[in-house]
């Protein structure tokens, strides 16, 4: 049998333990790097939807997401939540070999993804002029289907983050970066959780209702099984009347390899 002498079984171990939870052998949408922390909470309560592929040699997935944003009255706290409702995805025989996937599932090429949700804080609010900080609580829960076929981990995951934004003096640029660890349940015995440091840099312009971002992000975990996942985006943001559409590309560098593209759009909520 194919996935017996793919995986050396030993006749007894149950199929997931073969599996490598890190995002070098799951899909893109797995165990994804999080949107950097800009230093400023999602000032607009909204809902929204996207559409989004990713390219990359053996893997090419098609999904779409769900967003959803709460921000208080005061701008001080928002609570952002996002869900893959779809994803569809066409995998060659050697990118299933490398990823171990199960033999039952093979065919399947159709599934659904995690819930992703977060609390952005503000921080030292009177200072936003000279500098910007927000502090960041995530977790991802595990809904994604096909474990069998390395889409989903079907673990636990959260993190936590500082973001800061420094704005250039009469300009409406800023230098953006956030720092944290992101930690995730493996199905290794020795080791239960891996725990990453989560990091991103880069520069933000804002202008009349149109924002871009390019940045570098990723995190670095300590198993060294491909879990530590390098890219960069480019985020564009355009607000009209009621409407913010969003444009982004995303190209990875290491443990991630992937080229990624989303459009889609926000319906701003009245407060």
């Amino acid at each position: 049998m194919w996935w017996s002498n793919n995986v050396n079984w030993d006749g007894q171990s149950h199929w997931s333990k073969y599996l490598i939870l890190s995002p070098k052998y799951m899909g893109p949408n797995a165990l994804s790097v999080p949107f950097i922390n800009n230093g400023s909470i999602d000032s607009l309560s909204s809902i929204g939807f996207s559409a989004n592929t990713h390219f990359s040699k053996g893997d090419n997935t098609q999904n779409l997401v769900l967003y959803g944003n709460y921000t208080t009255k005061q701008n001080t706290i928002s609570v952002d939540v996002q869900f893959v409702p779809f994803e569809t995805f066409q995998l060659s025989h050697e990118k299933k070999t490398e990823r171990k996937t199960f033999y039952l599932d093979y065919y399947k090429k159709k599934t659904v993804g995690d819930v992703v949700a977060s609390t952005t804080i503000q921080l030292f609010q009177k200072k936003r002029d000279k500098i910007q900080l927000a502090l960041r609580l995530g977790i991802r829960m595990p809904s994604g289907g096909l474990l069998t076929m390395a889409r989903y981990a079907d673990v636990p995951s959260y993190w936590i983050d500082i973001g800061g934004g420094l704005p250039f003096k009469n300009s409406n640029w800023k230098w953006i970066g956030m720092a944290g660890f992101l930690v995730w349940q493996t199905n290794i015995e020795k080791h239960r959780q891996n725990d990453a440091i989560l990091f991103g840099s880069g520069f933000e312009w804002n202008k009349k209702g149109l924002r871009l971002q390019a940045y570098g992000a990723g995190y670095s975990g300590y198993l060294n099984n491909g879990d530590r996942p390098t890219l960069v985006r480019v985020n564009i943001e355009k607000r009209k009347n009621n409407k913010v559409y969003i444009f982004r590309l995303q190209q990875g560098l290491h443990d991630f390899a992937y080229f990624s593209a989303e459009a889609g759009a926000r319906f701003i909520l009245e407060k």
